[in-house]
């Protein structure tokens, strides 16, 4: 949310907090009452959404790039293991496709680097039976396969969460105009009825309807711009 928004949430909520302590008040009108669930139904759905707003993308993004280095560890540990072997048998297909490092997947494309880790899985894969001696087992490699699945699910998630995010921020300012148009044409107009037989409870809305700045201050009212005398 913005600062301005901030601050209007803050008054919705002091004046939820007013009319909450006046119930018995409220129920004798029955259009304010209503006013009022229509409100409090866009005011939560402001917080809601505001939760939404507030996904730290940068903090998914490092998820995605420790994940791509354990996904990286993984295979090159065991393309080494591959190379190895390989090179033992003098198979120079099978000694290029192993020629992997670390490095090669935690840089360049995002995808790319999954692509090679597959290539590495792939390969030893189909050499496994052989592979023993050099220390690549069945679970390495399914732990190398949730690696990369791990890390090809992650690829994604940055994006959405921007996207999710631009989503929410416009839901929310047709929440606070839905609130506002609520307060503005219900409940304002009808609030001064209770002022005979509960005169706190308007005076108590009334304040709460003051939005206060961050700072501490109550926002002004607009002075109107005064016009040029008449020549």
């Amino acid at each position: 949310m913005t600062a301005k928004q901030e601050n209007k949430l803050s008054m919705f909520l002091a004046v939820k907090a007013v009319c909450d302590r006046n119930t018995a008040t409220i129920q004798t009108l029955p259009a304010f009452a209503d006013g009022y669930t229509e409100f409090t139904t866009h005011v939560a759905n402001i917080q809601t959404l505001a939760q939404n707003q507030s996904v730290d993308a940068t903090g998914l993004a490092a998820d995605k790039q420790q994940l791509r280095k354990n996904m990286a560890t993984a295979a090159a540990t065991i393309a080494a293991a591959v190379n190895a072997y390989a090179k033992k048998v003098k198979n120079n297909d099978l000694a290029a496709q192993s020629s992997v490092t670390a490095s090669d997947m935690t840089s360049g494309r995002d995808t790319a680097a999954a692509d090679t880790a597959r290539n590495v899985h792939a390969a030893a894969t189909a050499n496994l039976a052989n592979l023993a001696p050099y220390g690549v087992t069945a679970a390495k490699l399914t732990d190398l396969k949730a690696k990369i699945d791990a890390y090809a699910a992650s690829l994604s998630k940055p994006r959405d969460a921007v996207a999710s995010g631009s989503t929410a921020t416009k839901q929310l300012a047709d929440e606070f105009d839905a609130a506002d148009a609520a307060l503005n044409d219900q409940m304002d107009a009808l609030v001064p009825q209770f002022a005979a037989a509960n005169a706190k409870f308007v005076e108590d809305y009334n304040n709460a309807r003051i939005i206060v700045d961050s700072g501490g201050g109550k926002a002004k009212a607009k002075t109107p711009t005064p016009k040029p005398p008449s020549p």
